[in-house]
């Protein structure tokens, strides 16, 4: 009875890996971009990603990707919906033509500083785009005129822009503060080292720095963590790979760090995932993701249901001058995977999730042997359709815990696979709303 109480799971098991390619081309891809482009910058209102400026011609002799001022930039704004997944190209243009801006959304408006003309000139000019009337304006100009600084908002009338590069020097490590009620910028603690090309992220009260040009000494794995009040500081994670001009997408406290120009001066397709949860708590997990095609200049971000979805940029062989690319790439999401200490199981183990049924996350908790192994952990329908990658990469011996959220599915049964060098486990587990 055992025996044949096992037939119909392994019969499933093989209809799950059969379906599983099936699966993934079946499923909804987005339309590619109207007007590809290089060294955009975005924000996002709801459920809408703006994508701004940046440049869209052939560029020939562009040497490391850090001549943005031979770039002949656009003022184009599109607008893509992360559900319906679908292209507004009616936005508003800019009033000047931007590439390697920084925006940010701040109080139902976008706004967006600097980056460098048709002229080549850095700007330290400032437009504001108003969604209900679909226009621009310009607003208060910033302290320092800056191409490839990094930008965040904080609280609901505050935007920070950190470092970049001016017309004749940089990389800056000056921070600028700027009050949207006021109307005023002004100076505020500088960062440790100075970026050009990095990117900035607001997780709970603190804004984490990383990546970036550090000038004539080369690219930074450096991570500072800034306090609006304090200051910053490094912290004792880094990057494992220095990179500039990469792709960021955060969810909650985890960030994807996605492809990029690396130290050799070539394009990354590496995806690396931060856990930045808290004070003293900040870690990284290592996974096996690697981008069918490499990105620089590009931009990055994750919708609701956790997909990421990546735009434009430049394939690796930018130095032979091309069109950016067009096609929208995604990455399925993840989870970052905590590792329980003082426990060394003697084998691959993967246990009942808890709670079960649940609504609507829940936690899986697996284990795995020494050293380590590189493992995953998919979720599937009943249809033997994968819905979901929570882990994806190597990891070290011991006990492991995930959390999964279905937030964003259907009531239902799913299975939860792990799948392992020594072959794949499997457990039901009940999502009820």
């Amino acid at each position: 009875m055992k025996k044949n109480r096992l037939v119909p799971l392994l019969a499933l098991a093989c209809t799950w890996t059969l379906l599983q390619n099936s699966a993934i081309s079946q499923q909804m891809r987005p339309p590619d971009m109207p007007f590809p482009r290089v060294g955009m910058c975005s924000a996002r209102l709801g459920n809408t990603l703006y994508l701004i400026g940046g440049a869209s011609a052939s560029m020939q002799g562009l040497h490391g990707m850090q001549s943005p001022r031979y770039m002949r930039g656009t003022k184009i704004v599109q607008a893509f919906d992360l559900r319906s997944l679908t292209w507004d190209t009616t936005v508003a243009p800019l009033l000047t033509p931007r590439v390697y801006a920084s925006a940010v959304a701040v109080d139902d408006s976008i706004y967006v500083m600097g980056g460098v003309d048709n002229r080549g000139n850095v700007l330290n000019s400032v437009e504001v785009y108003d969604p209900s009337s679909n226009t621009w304006h310009y607003t208060d100009s910033m302290l320092l005129a800056r191409e490839g600084a990094a930008a965040t908002a904080y609280g609901d009338s505050s935007i920070l822009v950190f470092g970049g590069g001016g017309n004749s020097s940089g990389p800056y490590s000056e921070v600028e503060v700027y009050s949207v009620r006021s109307g005023t910028w002004s100076k505020t603690f500088p960062m440790v080292l100075g970026r050009v090309y990095h990117k900035a992220v607001r997780v709970r009260n603190a804004i984490y720095i990383f990546g970036g040009n550090y000038g004539l000494q080369g690219l930074l794995n450096v991570i500072e963590k800034y306090v609006p009040g304090d200051g910053t500081e490094k912290i004792s994670i880094s990057l494992r790979n220095p990179r500039m001009l990469f792709g960021v997408a955060e969810k909650g406290d985890s960030v994807y760090v996605i492809s990029g120009l690396g130290q050799t001066d070539a394009a990354s397709t590496s995806v690396e995932l931060l856990n930045l949860g808290g004070e003293g708590e900040e870690g990284d997990s290592p996974t096996t993701i690697t981008l069918d095609t490499a990105r620089v200049g590009f931009v990055a971000t994750v919708a609701d249901n956790g997909q990421v979805y990546l735009f434009g940029g430049l394939s690796p062989d930018f130095r032979s001058g091309v069109i950016p690319l067009s096609s929208v790439g995604t990455i399925s999401p993840l989870t970052a995977v905590r590792q329980i200490p003082n426990s060394l199981p003697a084998n691959f183990t993967l246990s009942q999730n808890y709670p079960n049924p649940f609504n609507p996350t829940t936690t899986i908790e697996f284990n795995v042997p020494p050293p380590g192994a590189r493992v995953s952990i998919d979720i599937y329908n009943m249809l033997g359709e994968k819905v979901r990658t929570l882990v994806n990469g190597y990891l070290y011996g011991g006990k492991h815990t995930v959390s999964f959220d279905g937030a964003n599915m259907a009531s239902g049964t799913y299975i939860y696979r792990l799948q392992t060098p020594n072959g794949s486990i499997y457990r039901k587990m009940v999502l009820i709303k």
